[in-house]
């Protein structure tokens, strides 16, 4: 059987318009299925800026600084972690425990001995991790 039935240039373009409009949709829908699974989803800041601490265990010992030295018997230890942790503050003579404030602060007097002092701080959380930080402080009775 033989078709003799011809197409008007009007038809033809069609047709062919819409085939071409077929096969991009087509290989559009193509390329997004192949390539969905390699999208970096690691967008930062995609709903603005951090504005919150992550809420893992922290420690930031802001005093005394590391390798000081003081003629006074005592030294503030201060610094910031997580909201009413525990933390433990101790030397060779002295353990001192206090409870962080609401928006995770802590200060201390802490006393020192003669000489040579390992000053070093340790907040626990719930599940166990600790976090911890030394600072050497040289305490002298006689000023230099």
């Amino acid at each position: 059987m033989k078709l003799k039935k011809r197409l008007s240039t009007k038809q033809f373009i069609l047709s062919q318009l819409l085939i071409f409009t077929f096969g991009l949709f087509f290989l559009a829908g193509l390329y997004y299925i192949l390539n969905i699974q390699h999208r970096n989803n690691q967008t930062l800041f995609e709903n603005g800026p951090v504005t919150s601490l992550p809420k893992t265990l922290r420690l930031e010992l802001q005093q005394p600084d590391n390798d000081t030295l003081t003629y006074q018997s005592s030294i503030i230890v201060s610094g910031k972690t997580s909201p009413f942790l525990d933390v433990l503050i101790y030397s060779d003579s002295e353990n001192i425990v206090i409870k962080a404030k609401s928006d995770g602060s802590f200060s201390t007097v802490f006393n020192l001995d003669e000489d040579l002092n390992q000053i070093t701080v340790v907040v626990f959380d719930q599940t166990g991790d600790l976090k911890s930080d030394t600072r050497t402080v040289f305490y002298s009775e006689e000023k230099l």
